[in-house]
């Protein structure tokens, strides 16, 4: 079970559902480093950024969330509470992650995959949270996933999503986070600079590794997507850490202009 310590605080939002969050932990949740301050912060954190993407899109309500990239429930449990009445789904690879959820969250789970391509889901959601997917995936995969994520929104819907930003680089250089090898790092940052989006893959893990994303970069992609608006692009704003960006899916007739 998550201990929360005497002196902890959350953001109001997280603060005022904090009653109603289950502390159960998955006895191998690869999230969880011992550090039970650490680990409902981050999830508070992220339930804070996602009630302020909700604010400025002037959605009513949420019948139907889906936490992509969902662990063992890091964030769900914050999205349950926050959102008692509202439908929640949760996709990812790990098999005993998703039992987890279902048991412990009343989640409902469908199992992801790493062809992004091939994904398929099998609803429409109102809200789509996935934090630390995108930070994971080469530009090209990281569009395409996104471009996905919003299909699978319903109209006025939230797409929210965490991102490695400028915040990284200085992480990186204070030695307070190490991310990648220094060869790999080195290609990312040259990307990064040249490009505004630096990518390269973790050892012995092909398509997979750590993506460095400027603002210039994101909002340029996003200027050439005219089904969604911009609703929050945010640095640093995830943890003290990921910078995040929320879309929302406008209704068919009212396309933004590129």
């Amino acid at each position: 079970m998550l201990k929360r310590p005497i002196d902890l605080r959350f953001p109001p939002i997280a603060e005022a559902v904090f009653d109603r969050v289950n502390l159960r932990l998955h006895s191998d949740d690869v999230f969880f480093q011992g550090n039970h301050e650490h680990y409902l912060s981050v999830g508070a954190s992220a339930l804070n950024a996602i009630h302020a993407a909700i604010q400025l899109a002037g959605n009513d309500g949420a019948e139907k969330i889906l936490d992509f990239g969902c662990g063992a429930g890091r964030v769900t449990r914050w999205l349950r509470a926050a959102f008692p009445e509202a439908e929640t789904s949760v996709t990812d690879l790990r098999e005993s992650d998703l039992e987890f959820c279902a048991e412990n969250f009343q989640a409902t789970t469908w199992p992801s995959s790493t062809d992004i391509d091939a994904l398929q889901a099998p609803d429409r959601y109102d809200l789509i949270w996935a934090g630390s997917v995108l930070t994971h995936l080469s530009a090209e995969k990281s569009l395409s996933l996104l471009d996905k994520l919003i299909g699978w929104t319903r109209q006025g819907g939230l797409v929210i999503v965490s991102l490695h930003g400028r915040a990284v680089t200085d992480i990186r250089r204070r030695n307070a986070w190490d991310y990648l090898h220094d060869s790999g790092w080195k290609t990312i940052e040259n990307e990064y600079k040249r490009l505004g989006y630096g990518y390269a893959d973790y050892e012995n893990q092909a398509g997979y590794g750590i993506s460095l994303v400027s603002l210039d970069w994101i909002a340029k992609q996003i200027m050439g997507m005219s089904n969604v608006r911009l609703v929050l692009l945010s640095e640093r704003t995830w943890d003290n850490h990921h910078d995040v960006l929320a879309l929302q899916r406008v209704p068919d007739d009212n396309h933004v202009a590129t």
